[in-house]
């Protein structure tokens, strides 16, 4: 059990588990039928007893609320996943007794699996029965959402974000920003800038990249009539213009080296001197940089780096923060609704690729896959995450086996072919499960062509008929799946085509 005391706060380390592998277990709701369950946590430390995982356990607590639900879909099993830690800190999954498939990364396992601590470190993505998704991973801090909201994520790491934001707006002193392309530094500056005393201000931003060698000194911090040739008016710079309020300086690693050394002046005495002007202008801006690139004395300034230090806060890329894919992807397509007024709805075989893959490009690039994803389902297309992020030969899930060290092996981008009977059962419902219950593209993914996949869909006792469900059931699963025909597919596993020509049959498509 955790021990609490009055001086410890919701983000305090979780330190007192009373074991000896010394990490919690969490597990996150990722994709959930109900939105408001995305996000939803539940944790234990890594000496608790076997976990019974099924619809009504363990109970999991919303983001911002005091009830604790359980998964409550009718496409989770009655019958228990169990999960229980080994003497090593390994978590053994054991699949339920029941037809419901149950995934690790995408891949279908019919036996005992084993995590190491190294899987749980990266996080993995259990889906159960193509209908919720979880992501299993290690918990440094208990969960807070903290005031920069705009700041969204659910785990520790982003938990630790938020609470080194708020102190950082409590202060006036500089603010280094380190993290990837993508990452979110310029959301984290405005936060900080939306939380300060400086709120009421204004904040100039301002790509350093940008800036050319000859007149960066003149945008900076502005020149006066006749400084140069050119100049035909006075002009402030970017720090008059910011006045008492912040003034961001993203890709600071790529300040033009003449430009440094009067940025370190400015952080010294608060002073600058505009191009061509006779005295000396003081600046009550408060800075905030960021970069993604390591500033080395061979390309940057020592001393300038040792004062934009005062506060440094690094944002962790999207890959190391996989319990938050849930929350992200409902986020930017709740915002690409109210943006297009279009539905943007995106099948679960899709949403399980996008908690997998390790995204070089973190947010903005996980953004920008959205959209065209929910545009390629516009068109009647199905998404595929290969053609739409470009770099998808870098998505590496955890290779899963009964091994203490497993080998990280890369998913093709297309499969071989192969000889229908050398497929199983679960095989081939996973193939179909991936593929949103779409013949065609479950085909692709096996090998094998559409009157082959037929015959085994024939012959699979995991896969049902749709007109061999009764009425009621059809009728209970369309209202669960929210009228959604891929999530009723997956659920009933059946053919989603067939599923749809059944449901018409039946009066309960229009």
């Amino acid at each position: 059990m955790i021990e609490h005391d009055n001086d410890s706060t919701l983000t305090s380390p979780v330190l007192n588990l009373g074991n000896s592998l010394g990490f919690v277990l969490g597990m996150t709701v990722l994709w959930h039928t109900d939105p408001a369950m995305i996000g939803a946590q539940w944790v234990a430390s890594a000496g608790h007893g076997p976990i019974t995982l099924n619809r009504f356990a363990p109970l999991f607590l919303p983001v911002d609320q005091m009830t604790a639900l359980p998964l409550g879909h009718q496409g989770v099993s009655r019958a228990p996943t169990m999960l229980m830690f080994t003497v090593t800190g390994a978590l053994q999954v054991l699949p339920p007794d029941s037809r419901m498939l149950i995934e690790l990364d995408g891949v279908a396992i019919s036996g005992p699996t084993e995590l190491t601590p190294d899987h749980l470190e990266r996080g993995v993505v259990l889906g159960l029965g193509g209908v919720v998704l979880l992501c299993l991973h290690r918990v440094m801090t208990l969960p807070r959402r903290g005031l920069a909201t705009e700041l969204i994520g659910v785990g520790s790491a982003m938990t630790r974000v938020r609470e080194l934001v708020a102190q950082a707006a409590g202060t006036d002193l500089p603010v280094l920003l380190l993290g990837e392309t993508g990452s979110g530094k310029e959301v984290a500056a405005r936060a900080i800038h939306r939380l300060s005393r400086r709120r009421d201000k204004p904040m100039v931003s301002v790509n350093m990249a940008t800036l050319s060698e000859s007149l960066a000194a003149a945008d900076l911090f502005g020149v006066t009539k006749g400084a140069y040739t050119g100049a035909q008016s006075q002009r402030p710079g970017l720090f008059a213009e910011a006045g008492e309020g912040t003034l961001f300086l993203d890709e600071i690693g790529d300040t033009p080296s003449t430009v440094q050394p009067m940025l370190l002046r400015v952080l010294e005495t608060s002073e600058y001197r505009p191009l061509g002007a006779t005295r000396n202008e003081v600046s009550r801006a408060r800075l905030i940089a960021a970069t993604d690139r390591r500033l080395g004395p061979d390309s940057f300034n020592q001393p300038l780096l040792r004062r934009l230090e005062a506060l440094v806060i690094h944002i962790p890329p999207l890959r190391a923060r996989r319990e938050d894919m849930g929350v992200l992807i409902h986020h930017l397509l709740a915002q690409w609704q109210i943006k297009t007024g279009a539905s943007a709805k995106l099948p679960i075989s899709f949403i399980t690729e996008l908690c997998c893959y390790d995204w070089p490009g973190n947010v903005r690039q996980l953004a920008h896959v959205l959209q065209n994803a929910v545009l390629t389902c516009q068109r009647g297309e199905w998404p595929r995450l290969h053609d739409l992020a470009g770099d998808a030969d870098r998505w590496y899930p955890v290779q899963l086996a009964l091994t203490p060290t497993p080998v990280p092996m890369p998913v093709q981008a297309a499969p071989t072919r192969q000889a229908p009977s050398t497929l199983t059962d679960a095989q081939v419902v996973a193939a179909l499960d991936r593929s949103g219950w779409r013949i065609r593209a479950a085909a692709v993914l096996l090998g094998i062509s559409r009157p082959s996949l037929y015959a085994l869909i024939e012959s699979n006792k995991l896969i049902r008929q749709p007109d061999a469900i009764g009425l009621e059931e059809l009728r209970a699963a369309l209202l669960a799946a929210d009228g959604d025909i891929d999530q009723c597919a997956a659920q009933l596993k059946t053919p989603r085509e067939a599923l749809r020509r059944q449901l018409k049959l039946q009066g309960l498509l229009g």
